[in-house]
């Protein structure tokens, strides 16, 4: 069994990478859910930890 490190806030499922942050509080009231993610449409780790940078 091979052990992999995600990039920093983010999460797999079913293979793909996806970026995730908690709701900020000033939001919270606008937002349901507690957290906000989305998709990295990516399967590789080095591929994602560099493309969520740019996105927040």
């Amino acid at each position: 069994m091979s052990e992999t490190i995600s990039p920093t806030f983010t999460f797999i499922k079913d293979g793909v990478f996806y970026f995730s942050r908690r709701t900020p509080k000033e939001l919270v009231r606008h937002y349901l859910p507690p957290r906000i993610a989305y998709s990295l449409r990516t399967r590789s780790a080095k591929v994602a930890d560099p493309q969520h940078q740019t996105r927040h």
